[in-house]
């Protein structure tokens, strides 16, 4: 069985029209700031990739100021990027289909996994998802989701360890004679429930950065003391300080009381009221 593996980014698909009206700015200051984040986390994560057998395929909004491209093109010393332009996220499926479609006669697999141009992943991510996919018997397509990550916090520079299941992160395996949907076709956080799903319990696979600026991403998870920024490659001050103990204790009160929550919902939910008061009455 032989494969080819693509990398897929929208990076400002729409911009002039989502930026204003989901978070309020000009949208060409928050493209200086798209940029400025692609590079310190994104691009040097993919750069430093074990496994070099992958293309990696951005797509930018065909409004974009030449001057925006050029800057990107020009701190792309590697070559890595492939540069597509399209103005609607909903041309997206089909034209990365066609990309699939250029590649099909040449493997009997194709994997397509999809990374924000805010995120980051671990060194041996691509070679994982690789890895995972040489040795499955099983029919196609299917899905292959990398449970475990991390959530940074820029604000605060606290990491926070996560586990997700079907997030931003995954990757969807095809059948080259089989192509009908493509990565992008389905919203992330449905793909486990269409499509049959491989958990890859692998710790620290990925890196998502809540920078002020996400559209629904926020902290979450067991905030971690232990500075790990450079497990991703990433290029940023937090690598040279971490957060004052003050912010991390807040932080570990504050995820203690939704664990607690979450506990308290369970048992009322499986149990009853009843239950819920014997429960946290045995706990005084």
């Amino acid at each position: 069985m032989n494969f080819k593996h693509f990398l897929f980014t929208r990076f400002n698909v729409q911009y002039l029209e989502m930026v204003p009206y989901n978070l309020g700015l000009d949208p060409e200051v928050w493209l200086e700031g798209r940029i400025e984040l692609f590079f310190d986390f994104c691009y040097r994560s993919v750069k430093n990739q074990t496994s070099k057998g992958f293309q990696w395929h951005v797509f930018f909004d065909s409004r974009t100021s030449r001057h925006f491209i050029d800057s990107i093109a020009g701190q792309d010393t590697d070559g890595i990027i492939t540069f597509h332009y399209t103005d609607h996220w909903k041309k997206l499926d089909a034209e990365i289909l066609q990309i699939l479609e250029g590649a099909k006669n040449q493997c009997d697999i194709l994997i397509s996994t999809r990374l924000d141009g805010d995120d980051a992943v671990s060194a041996d991510f691509i070679g994982s998802i690789q890895s995972e996919v040489m040795k499955l018997i099983t029919e196609t397509p299917y899905a292959i989701n990398c449970s475990n990550g991390v959530i940074l916090d820029t604000q605060s520079g606290i990491y926070y360890q996560k586990k997700m299941h079907s997030n931003p992160f995954i990757s969807l395996v095809q059948n080259s004679a089989a192509l009908d949907i493509s990565i992008f076709k389905l919203e992330h956080q449905t793909i486990s429930g269409e499509i049959k799903t491989i958990e890859l319990d692998r710790p620290k696979m990925w890196l998502q950065v809540v920078h002020g600026r996400n559209l629904v991403n926020k902290s979450s998870g067991l905030p971690l003391a232990k500075n790990i920024g450079p497990h991703f490659n990433i290029s940023w001050e937090v690598n040279n300080s971490n957060p004052k103990s003050g912010k991390l204790f807040k932080a570990y009160i504050k995820y203690l009381r939704v664990r607690a929550n979450n506990l308290k919902f369970k048992v009322n939910s499986a149990f009853g009221k009843g239950a819920e008061y014997l429960y946290w009455k045995a706990k005084q």
